[in-house]
């Protein structure tokens, strides 16, 4: 008997010993069908075939060895070395913030508290983030020589420790605010800050920000509210190492979020002349200087005037041309603007003088501010 019949005979042998029984066969079925997905349907004949040919494999005397780079000491091709792709890293899950009239996504996993503290303008509406903040207040103890000081003290904590990000949400009402962000006045931005835009409104990104002092980044916006004169959102981030960068995309992300809720009122620009005129009304009443503007928007008046608005009697009359315009802003409010121009002279530059009132989107006036010209006021005291 030659080598190939005693390898045939083996392999019969082993088949046949090796064969379970239908019993068997049955449950190894049964178990694959369960932890699969899958019904899988279990065939033993290809299973112990593939037996039979491992053993086949050990029988037959090898003429190649196996090198340690995956060649062979015959010649033949090298061994391909391959790698699963990385799976997909699955999206951070996000949480849903909704209320005071903002709406925005953050991280899931960082804790979120209501803080509702109010400091008289300023409410401290929520801390978010890794680390913690708190609002508290404290009865002031006078000394005894403070005879006329007393009431509380109120302050926020904020304590972010390595690797922790703390986010404060605020609201501002009332003063001491100068009217709601403007992107076109250059000198509403305090250092190292810039108008940018969230959530379709006007807001202000940088600037100086009241911050955990360890800290290694600090961001921080001033978002506009809608409707509201005086009204703003003071977002304020405190962010320390390591994985700093991370959580700035995350602040930021959450800033890119933000929608306000319920949606800022469109103003029907058709409805402007009816509301300038019902906003110089007032505004006069208050303010002689105002009497030469017309009340039809997108016209001019000339005359001499003895006083401007905002500034003391001059010392001679100013021969000046009074205009008026006004136009809706994306925060649901009017913008009126009533400019004061005039010509050069032998005593004096020419220039203008441009005052802005802030209406109510039923007329009613709430902030003035003015542009001085950068020339000074012909014959001001």
């Amino acid at each position: 008997m030659n080598q190939e019949e005693r390898l045939s005979q083996a392999l019969h042998a082993t088949l046949d010993t090796a064969q379970p029984s239908p019993e068997l066969a049955d449950r190894i079925a049964e178990g694959v069908s369960i932890r699969g997905r899958r019904a899988v349907r279990f065939d033993w004949r290809l299973g112990f075939a593939a037996v039979a040919f491992i053993v086949v494999i050990a029988l037959v005397p090898l003429a190649l060895v196996l090198q340690p780079n995956g060649g062979s000491s015959g010649g033949g091709p090298s061994a391909k070395q391959t790698s699963a792709a990385p799976s997909a890293q699955p999206a951070t899950s996000l949480a849903h913030f909704d209320r005071d009239g903002l709406a925005f996504d953050y991280p899931a996993s960082w804790k979120a508290s209501v803080s509702g503290l109010n400091e008289h303008y300023v409410t401290i509406l929520y801390f978010l983030g890794t680390g913690s903040g708190l609002a508290t207040c404290a009865a002031i103890t006078p000394g005894p020589s403070d005879q006329f000081i007393s009431g509380v003290q109120c302050g926020t904590d904020i304590k972010v420790g390595p690797g922790q990000v703390v986010v404060e949400l605020s609201r501002q009402r009332g003063p001491p605010g100068l009217g709601p962000i403007d992107p076109t006045d250059p000198n509403g931005l305090s250092p190292g800050a810039k108008y940018v835009t969230v959530g379709g409104l006007p807001a202000i990104s940088g600037g100086e920000r009241t911050v955990a002092s360890d800290a290694d980044i600090t961001l921080g916006w001033t978002l506009s509210v809608p409707g509201e004169m005086y009204g703003l959102y003071m977002l304020e981030a405190s962010i320390k190492n390591p994985g700093a960068d991370e959580m700035r995309t995350q602040v930021e992300a959450l800033v890119a979020s933000i929608q306000y809720d319920p949606p800022v009122p469109v103003l029907n620009p058709a409805d402007g002349p009816r509301i300038a005129a019902i906003g110089l009304a007032q505004v006069r009443a208050n303010d002689p200087a105002l009497a030469c503007f017309p009340s039809d928007p997108g016209t001019s008046a000339t005359t001499t005037v003895t006083s401007l608005s905002g500034y003391p009697t001059l010392r001679k009359p100013l021969p000046v041309t009074c205009t008026t315009k006004i136009e809706p802003v994306a925060i649901g409010l009017w913008k009126l603007t009533l400019t004061a121009s005039w010509t050069a002279a032998s005593d004096r530059s020419a220039g203008a003088l441009a005052t802005i009132v802030w209406l109510a989107p039923d007329g009613a006036p709430g902030a003035t501010t003015g542009e001085p010209p950068a020339s000074g006021i012909p014959y001001s005291q």
